[in-house]
């Protein structure tokens, strides 16, 4: 049975008709992929603070770092005992977040609390890590150990006192007094905050 090239040409044309019409009901953006020849592009995800990898250097103890894959906001790392600081392994938690703008793109940025305990010891250590909506490491908070309220110990992040406000992140530590001592904790309540200036954190004075 032979076929017409008038019957022929509607056939193609409604063979194309039909491929269109799939394309806009079941593919959404395949057309742009067919002009362009790559594919739609997709949003980031979320990244999931509690469940994710993190550089620690322990606040300086491990001055190069190291990786520290967290799940569900913990992580036990193995040390390099052979070295200094000569420690078999490294517990890292998540103890606090806090979100907002902190770069001034627009987008919210997270300061992250990461409680590091070198073991074997009974001693516990922190660093904020500031990290953009993609994971980027905008720069870590400067140690408690050289903040001038540290007298006899370092000042101690207050976990439910850490936020984001006007840019700046603000944080509620507590400092030791001259009757505290390292067995019974600080008892002085102070708020630092810290501007993001391009290449790191400064202190913004009260």
């Amino acid at each position: 049975m032979s076929m017409s090239r008038s019957d022929s040409g509607a056939a193609v044309s409604r063979s194309r008709s039909v491929v269109a019409l799939a394309c806009l009901l079941l593919l959404p953006g395949c057309a742009d992929a067919q002009q362009t020849g790559a594919a739609p592009p997709t949003a980031d995800a979320a990244v999931d603070w509690l469940n994710t990898t993190y550089s620690v250097t322990c606040d300086g103890i491990v001055p190069d770092g190291f990786p520290a894959t967290v799940v569900d906001g913990s992580a036990r790392v193995p040390a390099d005992g052979s070295r200094p600081p000569y420690y078999d392994h490294y517990d890292v938690r998540v103890t606090a977040t806090a979100s907002g703008d902190v770069d001034g793109d627009g987008a919210p940025d997270s300061a992250v609390v990461l409680d590091c305990s070198p073991q074997p010891s009974n001693g516990i250590v922190q660093e904020v890590q500031v990290l953009s909506s993609t994971g980027r490491l905008l720069g870590t908070l400067p140690s408690p150990r050289t903040m001038p309220e540290n007298v006899q110990l370092p000042p101690v992040y207050d976990r439910a006192g850490l936020s984001v406000q006007d840019g700046e992140v603000v944080a509620a530590m507590t400092a030791y007094g001259p009757e505290d001592f390292h067995a019974s904790g600080p008892s002085v309540p102070l708020t630092v905050r810290w501007r993001f200036d391009g290449q790191g954190f400064v202190r913004v004075s009260s």
